[in-house]
């Protein structure tokens, strides 16, 4: 017997929106893959193609964060468990 969560990711793939699904659930993942820290000074608030926008409080953080990049995308694709955020954009 197959479990549900596969049948319900296969059903996903074939209507072509698995990849959507998991863009947007990076939004809710933000908190927990960057920490406390930078949670509390950013909010993702939009996902477009790959891309993350993210909110940051003031333009210093904003230049730590440019340096933070590469990690964060590759830790949200870690926990997504596959290559779906390709940029983040910090506003």
């Amino acid at each position: 017997m197959e479990r549900i969560g596969h049948i319900l990711q296969e059903y996903l793939r074939e209507l072509g929106i698995e990849k959507s699904i998991k863009q947007y659930e990076a939004l809710s993942l933000w908190p927990h893959v960057v920490g406390e820290k930078i949670s509390a000074i950013t909010e993702p608030f939009r996902i477009s193609k790959g891309t993350l926008f993210v909110r940051v409080k003031n333009a210093s953080w904003r230049n730590e964060l440019i340096f933070l990049k590469p990690m964060l995308i590759q830790k949200l694709n870690q926990h997504l468990k596959d290559c779906v955020i390709k940029e983040i954009i910090f506003k």
